[in-house]
């Protein structure tokens, strides 16, 4: 694995190690030690697969306090989609900006969201899979939500959305 970008000074874009060859595609999505030697200290306890069969599918603002620390590892394994990181430590002097960036099986790229960064993710193609990987398990791995369309944040996305949950859509504002 390989760190492409530190983003707010705690978040980051790796490059994940991947393979092709006559029978497809392989990626590592998550490694431990491989993590580590990047300085990503993640110890995975669950991971899901968000399949999205419409592009516009949008999961976020979704977020963990760091006094109630938990992280995650974001890829995607089949189609493509925009990932945001937003900076919600109020102390931070990058609170409140966003970074985006596209996520593809072909270019193997995952985002770390430590505690404190918000993370949305929209899918641009029909028939899209995200794997999410969790250092928390089941109900200790619940996030809290914060509107997408919050106008202090201004997220700018690429596409409509299409899909959204009732919790994300309901989203409080901020204070």
């Amino acid at each position: 694995m390989e760190l492409i970008k530190l983003i707010f000074d705690i978040a980051k874009v790796v490059k994940l190690d991947s393979r092709a060859d006559n029978r497809g595609l392989m990626t590592v999505a998550a490694a431990e030690e491989a993590l580590g030697d990047i300085g990503i200290p993640f110890n995975e306890k669950e991971t899901r697969a968000y399949v999205m069969n419409k592009a516009g599918t949008f999961f976020g603002i979704h977020y963990r306090e760091v006094s109630d620390p938990m992280a995650k590892l974001v890829t995607v394994i089949q189609g493509r989609g925009m990932d945001y990181l937003i900076d919600l430590r109020e102390d931070s002097p990058t609170y409140l900006q966003w970074e985006q960036f596209e996520l593809t099986a072909e270019n193997a790229l995952a985002v770390y969201v430590p505690a404190g960064i918000g993370h949305a993710f929209i899918s641009m193609e029909e028939n899209t899979i995200q794997l999410f990987t969790i250092d928390k398990c089941g109900k200790e791995g619940l996030s809290k939500q914060l509107n997408y369309k919050e106008p202090r944040i201004g997220l700018k996305l690429p596409i409509e959305v299409t899909e959204i949950s009732t919790y994300d859509a309901g989203a409080a504002f901020l204070k």
